[in-house]
């Protein structure tokens, strides 16, 4: 009811605004000319392959489009593999031959290499008229300009425990439990996890982690520390981020965390082992795992649960033990596909209309197509103080799962190091370690996890400067 409520003034305040300002709202008229569209998981309605029903869907939004904007469509599908997809679009840029206009998905993690090479439109202004939380907006800025945006609420990533085993060992609560006690701080995690290890049978791990991704996961529920800050300044050598990676070197040492597997070209498998160990219920009690992973818990009947991750002296409690009163905890997301970006160059197939024009009329069309008057104004209810996501059931096992999962998404924040590792930016230790190497360079090389990264923060901080990142 409480979000019925928020969607209804939402949509009357969005309304009403649309109304009193009907007469500037900008009509924006393309001239017969046509939008090149890239497609990415969704239909062409003009494609005879299509299907019926996506036909219906789809194609008087187009025709509704085509009339409202004065404007005709072309389709565009890349040749390109798709790591390669980028280099190409940058190269037609550059031939003063934008192949695409607008497209509805864009990986953020292209954003550095596309707008370091002049091949985006900055649709900030525009954007700013759209009502949607400025959060969904943040994700495609890079530098000074914004580039796309999301149009939903991204998910966590928590850490995965198989409830079964731990009970069987004879520990008295479970992972989740401790958390919803306020008990889960390092010093917590560290006496919970050594006791599991002790009473677990020989050859059965209470833990595992591939350090690179606790080192994206686990620094920003301790107080929002990030490798690479929000504003893409360096934070490998902050105290709050070293603490979190020596309290995994800490976990190591005190052997509560199972070796990776090896490849046969004698690799540590970090990707393997989970799917190896905890997803089929031996060897490892708890470990990572995002969503779209864990329908193969379900699948292989594990009685499993989720737990946030554990946090250190970055975070502070307006009540003790009380975890809705947590201050400086994040949960994060590195990679989403946003909307509205615009190739560079594109005023040029629209004669006679000034770029700014042309600008603003695509950014708002692409809106206008991808995103019907409800899915509109359900978003303008999201940027609403009071709003709260919808609850997401699935696939979790029970509404306790479902509940600390929504604890984590209310506090997420976008960590922009896989758009600086995809972009091969922030290297260091003479431009041979990357950024998620230097995650792991502590424990694959047993090195001091403050000096290791103290060594690397200003090379990685020149390596940006050089790279325009860094002013």
């Amino acid at each position: 009811m409480k979000r019925l409520i928020t969607v209804l003034i939402a949509m009357a305040m969005l309304l009403g605004l649309m109304s009193a300002a009907v007469a500037e709202e900008p009509a924006f008229d393309l001239k017969g000319n046509t939008v090149k569209v890239r497609l990415w998981d969704s239909p062409n309605p003009y494609d005879e392959a299509t299907d019926e029903v996506q036909k219906a869907e789809w194609l008087p939004r187009y025709e509704a489009i085509k009339q409202k904007y004065n404007v005709n469509f072309e389709f565009y599908t890349s040749p390109s593999e798709y790591d390669d997809m980028p280099a190409e679009w940058i190269q037609s840029v550059t031939a003063g031959a934008p192949v695409w206009h607008i497209t509805n998905n864009l990986s953020v993690m292209w954003l550095p290499n596309l707008v370091r090479n002049n091949a985006l439109s900055d649709i900030s202004a525009p954007l700013a008229d759209i009502v949607m939380p400025e959060v969904f907006k943040d994700i495609g800025k890079f530098g000074d300009g914004g580039y796309g945006y999301i149009t939903g609420f991204p998910g966590p990533e928590p850490l995965v425990f198989n409830r079964k085993m731990i009970l069987d060992a004879g520990m008295a609560k479970d992972p989740a439990e401790m958390f919803m006690e306020g008990k889960w701080s390092y010093d917590d995690a560290y006496a919970y996890l050594t006791e599991l290890q002790s009473k677990l049978p020989e050859g059965d791990y209470a833990f595992f982690i591939d350090p690179m991704y606790w080192g994206l996961y686990a620094p920003p529920a301790n107080g929002g520390a990030l490798a690479i800050r929000q504003d893409y300044s360096v934070g490998v050598a902050d105290d709050t981020f070293i603490e979190s990676i020596e309290f995994l070197k800490k976990l190591v040492d005190a052997g509560v965390v199972r070796p990776a597997n090896v490849t046969e070209d004698g690799k540590k498998d970090y990707w393997g082992t989970p799917a190896a160990t905890f997803d089929v219920g031996v060897e490892v009690a708890m470990t990572h795992r995002a969503l779209w992973q864990m329908g193969t818990l379900n699948s292989n009947n594990l009685d499993w649960g989720i737990v946030p991750y554990p946090w250190g002296s970055g975070v502070s409690f307006g009540t003790p033990g009380d975890i809705e009163t947590i201050e400086g905890y994040h949960s994060m997301y590195y990679d989403a596909g946003i909307t509205g970006s615009v190739l560079a160059g594109v005023e040029a197939d629209f004669p006679g209309l000034e770029k700014d024009y042309v600008i603003a009329a695509l950014t708002n069309l692409t809106y206008d197509l991808f995103f019907t008057e409800e899915a509109q104004a359900d978003i303008a209810a999201m940027a609403a103080p009071d709003y709260e996501p919808e609850m997401q059931l699935d696939p979790f096992p029970s509404m306790e799962d479902a509940e600390c999962y929504q604890w984590m998404r209310e506090r997420i924040i976008f960590n922009p190091i896989a758009t600086m590792q995809n972009a091969g930016l922030g290297k260091s230790y003479g431009g041979e370690t990357t950024l998620y190497g230097l995650l792991r360079k502590p424990f694959e090389d047993n090195l001091p996890v403050r000096s290791t990264m103290e060594a690397a923060a200003p090379e990685i901080e020149s390596s940006l400067r050089d790279a325009g990142i860094l002013k």
